[in-house]
């Protein structure tokens, strides 16, 4: 038997005193850690916000969420107007929906074309209302065919006034808009001595006129101006020009501009005078060759008597709104400027009855219709 080494032999001896050291070590410790095993880590904790509804498909834009699916339930009705599963989803989703989208109002006008309303209050034409009624003024289908009705009359295709007059009543929030149109497009220029104002307006100034006169959207001042001017082409909308029945007394002018002694054609003198030309000047539209300026605007102006050696005309200039009308950037007001009488200039009174009081006024004017005439006295009746 051959013998190990001594060396050889010491480190069995230390290997085995190594393990014994380790063996006891472990296994000294694992009945505590088995009466106190080691603590769960707890899990992740994930932060959710609170709900606050579902999230709506037209978020952004405004629209409740009742109507996401207007647009496509419209564009269904505009392809097969008579689908009657399109028309009832339509019509559903478009009674929970108050204020429409702007890609939805927008699909009114095909909605017209689809269902005119030649054809009778259809379905489809239903949706159309319920849309003009919903839909804001800038975006409103209503407005917009009205609009566009006024400006085809302007440009000589006129069309049929019943169908203006069904838009405009059914604008909803809208009216106010369609209104300012027609006052902008129609009743300015009738207003206006020389204004552009084209005849075939007429048909539908008499169609729509009583409807937003009815609601006041036009104006006194510019309703009874245009009648003015118009003279009997405006008798069948003469009956809406109103105004409150004060008495009515002459009144003088608080300002005179013009000629040097234009004075003397407001100082009661039959004798006394001033010689007017019709050299136009930068002014002119506004003053005229003389102009007589009431501080502040006259509350009606009923009638005129003027004495002159030379024809000419007389134009009050009526108060307008600021943007409507002319423009008198040196006073800073606005305008329209009917004509309210055309004299002969015979030397004897002339009395011009005006057929509504005009409102507003702020002056009366001048326009002698020859290069000289000789202008003794002008008469204002009215109320201050």
């Amino acid at each position: 038997m051959r013998r190990f080494p001594l060396r050889t032999l010491l480190l069995m001896v230390l290997a085995l005193v190594v393990f014994g050291r380790l063996y006891l070590a472990t296994h000294s410790k694992a009945p505590k850690e088995a009466e106190e095993p080691t603590p769960r880590r707890p899990a992740m904790e994930v932060q959710v916000a609170p709900s606050t509804g579902e999230k709506s498909s037209t978020a952004g834009t405004g629209a409740p969420a009742a109507c996401g699916g207007l647009e496509r339930a419209l564009e269904a009705v505009v392809r097969a107007p008579e689908d009657a599963s399109a028309l009832a989803e339509a019509q559903r989703v478009t009674a929970g929906c108050p204020t429409p989208p702007a890609r939805a109002c927008e699909l009114g006008a095909a909605l017209d074309v689809r269902a005119p309303l030649a054809a009778g209050e259809t379905p489809a034409r239903g949706l159309l209302k319920a849309l003009c009624q919903g839909c804001p003024a800038e975006m409103n289908p209503c407005v917009s065919s009205v609009t566009r009705t006024l400006v085809e009359a302007s440009t000589g295709h006129a069309r049929a006034p019943a169908e203006a007059l069904w838009n405009l009543e059914n604008a909803g929030p809208g009216t106010p808009a369609a209104c300012a149109a027609l006052v902008r497009m129609t009743w300015v220029p009738a207003a206006t001595t020389g204004g552009k104002f084209d005849e075939a307006l007429w048909p539908l100034m008499n169609a729509l006129t009583p409807q937003c006169a009815g609601a006041g959207h036009v104006s006194v001042a510019v309703l009874n101006a245009g009648v003015v001017q118009q003279g009997a082409r405006a008798q069948e909308l003469q009956g809406l020009a109103t105004a409150p029945g004060w008495g009515y007394a002459p009144v003088v002018p608080d300002q005179i501009t013009g000629a040097e002694a234009g004075k003397h054609a407001f100082d009661g003198k039959e004798k006394s005078g001033v010689d007017l030309g019709n050299g136009q000047t930068p002014r002119w539209e506004a003053d005229g060759a003389l102009r007589g300026q009431f501080e502040p605007p006259l509350k009606q102006l009923t009638s005129l008597r003027v004495r002159a050696k030379g024809a000419g005309t007389l134009r009050a200039i009526v108060r307008m709104p600021p943007g409507l009308g002319l423009d008198d950037k040196e006073r800073g007001t606005f305008f329209v400027n009917p004509t309210v009488c055309r004299f002969k200039g015979t030397g004897q009174w002339e009395t011009c009855e005006l057929p509504v009081p005009l409102v507003d006024v702020e002056a009366i004017s001048v326009f002698p219709a020859l290069p000289r005439i000789a202008f003794h006295e002008l008469e204002v009746r009215g109320t201050r």
